[in-house]
């Protein structure tokens, strides 16, 4: 279906009533003025938690209850509801502020781009959250940027304009507020001339009621969606033959670069401050790898948490394989080359090795 001219202005909301009875209004009076037909949408909760049917009636917003859970569930409700050209989203809860939609407008339709982001992080943009939450933010968007290759400042925030049907072609499946770069990611894999603008927003506080997030599960969204979105970036996800073997190998050796990090610095405190053998050195590194690389790959890589104790026997068996092929190389050789280069060499080699092996039989 054809989208129709106008703007679909989207609220996603979660026990939002409070909130939407200020926005609803103000919505109304930024876009009006803009002279196109226009839409507000509200996705509630599966089941209304609050009054916000209510709310929805009495200032004129098209009610809709989401289809399926978390925050990327809203966000694909909510585009499946749109009717108009223009999709606009921004929170409700009061931290965008409405007056900045004439601004995110006319920079979408003025410089024709795909996407305008109401940014924090561009010249005049300010976020007025705490200074952790700040650089936490930063960080994140930092890591996104460089990962997925978005040029974009503010690669986290939901104050967006897109183009519908662009919106409507591309396949989402992140359940949490990740769905915010896997969408960026989508488009532009989609259409490589992707044009995307930033606009300068004041982020403020909520205006009523407490935040939905949740720290840990917050964290470890995105951190799984960091590296299944990094592999799709390189070798275009399950579209391609061997791209799954591609994405493994790629987070494998991510995961092994950090743990070798972890193993070479354990190595390397352990013999020249603590003065332990270097043969006890390795088992020590290779211990604290082993633990992080198991947890990473079972649950991040390739994502099978069943029959964690039998995995855990053959992921430990093939490291104990790995440890024992990387000590007598070190016995062996460690008069003969230097003990640091030895090290590394050494990594590399039994990683490969623990690869294949932990592949064929550890998660088949």
């Amino acid at each position: 279906m054809r989208e129709r001219v106008g703007i679909s202005a989207v609220l996603l909301a979660y026990k939002e009533a409070e909130n939407l009875r200020v926005l609803l209004p103000r919505i109304r009076e930024q876009v009006e003025p803009l002279g196109e037909p226009y839409e507000i949408v509200v996705v509630d909760t599966a089941q209304p938690l609050d009054d916000t049917p209510e709310v929805c009636r009495e200032f004129g917003a098209r009610y809709v209850n989401q289809e399926s859970p978390g925050f990327g569930g809203a966000f694909r409700t909510g585009i499946r509801a749109a009717e108009m050209a223009r999709f606009l989203i921004l929170d409700s809860d009061g931290s965008h502020d409405p007056a900045h939609i004439p601004e995110i407008y006319r920079k979408f339709t003025e410089e024709k781009c795909d996407v305008v982001i109401g940014s924090r992080y561009v010249r005049g943009g300010k976020t007025l959250d705490a200074p952790l939450s700040v650089l936490m933010s930063k960080t994140l968007n930092a890591t996104f940027r460089v990962c997925l290759g978005i040029r974009a400042h503010d690669v986290s925030t939901d104050f967006r304009m897109y183009d519908t049907a662009q919106l409507k072609q591309v396949e989402l499946s992140c359940v949490n507020y990740d769905v915010l770069q896997e969408v960026l990611l989508k488009l532009r894999l989609r259409n490589r001339g992707l044009r995307i603008g930033e606009v300068p927003i004041v982020f403020r506080k909520r205006l009523f009621g407490d935040s939905k997030r949740r720290l840990l599960p917050f964290i470890a969204s995105y951190a799984r969606s960091l590296f299944r979105l990094t592999a799709e970036r390189f070798f275009g996800g399950r579209a391609r033959p061997g791209a799954e073997i591609l994405r493994n190998i790629f987070l494998y050796g991510l995961f092994g670069g950090v743990a070798a990090g972890i193993d070479y610095g354990v190595f390397t405190l352990s013999t020249a401050v603590g003065g332990v053998a270097p043969e006890v050195a390795n088992v020590l590194g290779g211990l604290c790898g082993f633990t992080f690389t198991f947890l990473a790959n079972t649950f991040l890589n390739f994502r099978k948490p069943d029959r964690i104790l039998r995995r855990l026997a053959s992921y430990g068996g093939i490291c104990l394989i790995g440890l024992a092929l990387s000590t007598s190389a070190i016995t062996l050789l460690k008069d003969v080359m230097d003990l640091y280069v030895l090290k590394a060499v050494v990594l590399v080699v039994v990683s490969a090795l623990q690869f294949v092996l932990n592949r064929t039989f550890t998660y088949r």
